[in-house]
């Protein structure tokens, strides 16, 4: 189930978002903690569609996942990513993350808005999750920020143009050492419909053992 939340910025602009609480969540203990990026207009409903990936395994598994709202429809990697930093703040003194730092992830836009705040912020992920998603171009430059993250991608075959800048993606981080993992899907599209939430969290439940 996600509940939304509003959060007024430094400059007045009203950031909606939408949280999803594990099971027995207690206030104030830590929780791993995935701030997930939504697909295409970036708006409510599309928190609402990206959250068939992330939600209901979240509350089963105990983790807290977090969905920011692109505000006033400009997505986060188009002008709203100047919110992330203090969004992002706010967000770890309201659910701390286990282990100092958040998981990021993303579906389509919400996976270019990944690697968007990762490139950002470095220092404040453990892990990044793109199905699909991929660094544009000004971020795709700053790969090297992001070697000691593990980089998880998923991308249907027949998502062709999409797979070849993730491949892209794949081999420029491998070539700068480090951590990536890359699947092509076979008979999937842009919407990867045989993906399912366990898949995506006993990847993520991976890196949390791994720390």
């Amino acid at each position: 189930m996600i509940t939304y939340y509003q959060m007024t910025m430094a400059d007045g602009t009203s950031l909606e978002y939408g949280v999803v609480l594990p099971d027995n969540f207690v206030e104030g203990e830590t929780y791993p903690v995935l701030v997930a990026f939504p697909p295409g207009p970036q708006t409510r409903a599309m928190v609402a569609a990206g959250n068939g990936y992330w939600g209901a395994e979240a509350q089963v598994r105990g983790w807290v996942v977090v969905s920011p709202v692109a505000p006033d429809g400009t997505l986060f990697f188009q002008g709203s990513e100047q919110y992330l930093p203090e969004f992002v703040q706010r967000i770890e003194a309201i659910y701390p993350p286990e282990g100092g730092r958040l998981h990021v992830g993303g579906v389509s836009n919400g996976g270019i808005s990944a690697f968007r705040i990762a490139t950002m912020m470095p220092e404040r992920f453990a892990s990044i999750t793109a199905v699909p998603g991929f660094p544009q171009t000004a971020d795709f430059e700053q790969l090297d920020k992001l070697t000691h993250i593990p980089v998880t991608m998923y991308v249907g075959e027949n998502d062709t143009s999409w797979v070849g800048r993730m491949t892209a993606t794949e081999a420029e981080l491998q070539r700068l050492g480090g951590q990536v993992s890359l699947t092509v899907v076979p008979n999937e599209g842009h919407v990867i419909q045989s993906l399912t939430g366990a898949e995506l969290y006993d990847v993520l439940d991976s890196y949390r053992e791994s720390e």
